[in-house]
């Protein structure tokens, strides 16, 4: 099967006496397969492409015509195309392309990334020369890891590797540590703001200071880590609980009636061409005589689902005016109370306060309206803080 693959030949030899020319072939042992006498005038066979020039010269040598009658397998297949010298330059052209695209930059992929962009870590990446064309055997990875580490406090830490034509980034951030104080610190709970407490739900470590609807102001210990030993001193811990508490909060808002607004006109479109991170204007470079919002996005060019790093960079271009516009009172309203609705989603909906009222007070001053609404909450209004005692 491999010599078939390979190329093999269907040939007529014809002489005056077959019978002579089959018996000397098999005395010379050529590897001829399927050869026969076809009405006693003519030899046919198989003869692999390794052997047709011996079976030529076999052929003179008996004075029998030689004639081949067809040419099978890669071999002869290449025969047909070596004077075409496009074909050859276009094969050779794709192993220099498959050799350069395999060991070039093409796509930098980044993981695990919340606060910093892609855009900002690709930033960092090509100040150490991990950018869109550069070669691969040419970066050193875990020199750049550790010169990116130790030049930045943003991540705790970082892999990058390659794989094909790929750049993958793994990154880990540095989380916010919260402001805790060690439960080995002694500590007073005392009041977040002047409130009145309506529930004391635990205390886990501490002295109850203020008893159940007593009232508080801000500051004031409400669980103590000063606790009386009963033996002639005094010990520190750290005091933990939850005290709930009812305070008011007041929150004002103003809309007045001449306002300013953004107004966006019709986006216009420019396009450039990107070649390995060149960008080449497609467009009359032209500054721009107004204020307007910018934004692009790159389309690479693809070849099998891969993004090569050429493509078209389409930038938008949106003009805007800040103008001013007028309200009546009961547009102004209507603003004030979407407002009220966005302030409560973000600061009370979710973090455990309870609106127990709410008063709700509109004011026309003549320039504008303003809101402003009393709030009754309930929430948990112990917050630590630390003991500075003296040893």
């Amino acid at each position: 099967m491999k010599r078939k693959l390979l190329g093999n030949v269907s040939f007529k030899m014809f002489a005056a006496d077959c019978g002579s020319i089959v018996n000397k072939l098999r005395a010379t042992g050529f590897a001829v397969k399927n050869l026969r006498i076809e009405g006693g005038k003519f030899v046919t066979g198989e003869v692999d492409w390794y052997n047709l020039d011996e079976l030529k010269a076999f052929a003179a040598d008996n004075k029998a015509q030689f004639e081949e009658i067809n040419k099978k397998g890669l071999v002869f297949a290449a025969e047909r195309y070596k004077k075409r010298l496009g074909i050859v330059a276009g094969l050779l052209l794709a192993v220099l392309l498959v050799f350069y695209f395999s060991n070039t930059v093409l796509r930098i992929e980044v993981y695990g990334n919340e606060s910093v962009s892609d855009e900002r870590v690709k930033s960092i990446l090509a100040d150490y020369g991990i950018k869109i064309g550069a070669f691969i055997p040419s970066l050193d990875l875990r020199a750049s890891e550790q010169e990116i580490i130790t030049a930045l406090d943003t991540f705790s830490w970082i892999g990058i590797r390659s794989s094909g034509c790929r750049i993958l980034v793994d990154i880990s951030e540095l989380a916010e540590k919260p402001q805790m104080i060690p439960r080995s610190t002694p500590c007073n709970v005392v009041a977040a703001c002047d409130a009145q407490i309506v529930d004391i739900r635990n205390v886990y470590m501490g002295m109850l200071i203020p008893m159940l609807y007593d009232g508080v102001q801000k500051g004031d210990i409400l669980i103590s880590g000063t606790v009386d030993g009963k033996l002639d001193h005094d010990y520190f811990v750290h005091a933990m609980g939850e005290i709930i508490g009812r305070y008011n909060r007041e929150v004002t808002f103003e809309q007045p009636y001449i306002d300013s607004i953004v107004n966006y006109g019709s986006p216009k479109t420019k396009k450039s061409l990107y070649l390995f991170g060149l960008r080449i204007p497609l467009y009359l470079n032209k500054a721009e005589k107004f204020d307007y919002e910018y934004s692009e996005e790159i389309k690479y060019a693809q070849v099998l689902g891969l993004d090569l790093p050429v493509g078209v960079v389409v930038s938008e271009i949106k003009p805007y005016t800040i103008d001013e516009v007028e309200y009546n009172p009961d547009q102004a309203r209507i603003i004030l109370e979407s407002k009220i609705s966005l302030y409560e989603k973000n600061f009370l909906e979710g973090n455990e306060i309870e609106v127990i009222d709410k008063q709700t007070e509109f004011t026309d001053s003549g320039s504008g309206m303003t809101v402003t609404i009393n709030y009754c909450l309930e929430s948990d209004i112990g917050v630590t803080q630390e003991i500075l005692a003296k040893k």
